[in-house]
């Protein structure tokens, strides 16, 4: 069983093409995103942590973290996010890693997917045989992002100042697929990567 992260910044296509992997190459993805969530939800490993350290101010009326209110604080503070990462990416990780080792155990997928924005900041690479950089035009991902999410100008303009950036990830992954055309076109780059043509 072969591992893949696919990376890259938010809105550039990433659960695309691992949605190419799964429903064409049967493959088992996971996404950090997902799990993170999960794992911040009263009574997941993550959530004390964080409420120790950002305190109550982060709660929505129900007990649950207002991830709206947790993005505010984060993305205007480089520091107070590194904080979050280090609450949370080692719980991520460790999951993660259960995943592959419950995935290989089964011997029913050809590839485990790693699904993941953090790449670089999260270490997840350690764990990958290869990864992908899935990249695509900024006005492109702009789109996306309100179209798909409702997202503003100013929440987009946050993330992406987060993030990491396009030379980033091209100094670090040397595999890249281009999302700037149509899906025949996504999956033609997922067949060369994994060889096939």
């Amino acid at each position: 069983m072969k591992i893949i992260g696919i990376t890259g910044g938010i809105g550039s296509g990433k659960s695309l093409v691992a949605g190419i992997l799964k429903d064409k190459y049967g493959a088992y993805i996971v996404n950090t995103d997902s799990i993170a969530k999960e794992q911040m939800k009263p009574g997941g490993i993550s959530y004390p942590g964080i409420i120790d350290f950002f305190g109550n101010r982060i709660l929505a009326e129900d007990g649950t973290i207002d991830r709206g209110k947790l993005s505010q604080i984060v993305f205007n503070d480089k520091e107070k996010l590194y904080k979050l990462n280090e609450l949370t990416h080692p719980n991520v990780l460790t999951e993660v890693r259960e995943e592959i080792d419950k995935a290989k155990t089964s011997g029913m997928y050809p590839y485990f997917i790693i699904e993941t924005a953090l790449m670089i900041e999260s270490g997840y690479d350690t764990t990958c045989d290869e990864v992908w950089y899935v990249r695509s035009p900024e006005a492109d991902r702009r789109k996306r992002l309100k179209a798909d999410r409702g997202y503003s100008d100013e929440r987009i303009d946050m993330i992406f100042a987060s993030q990491s950036k396009d030379e980033d990830f091209l100094k670090r992954y040397t595999k890249v697929i281009n999302n700037d055309d149509d899906i025949p076109a996504l999956e033609r780059q997922v067949e060369r990567l994994l060889g096939i043509l």
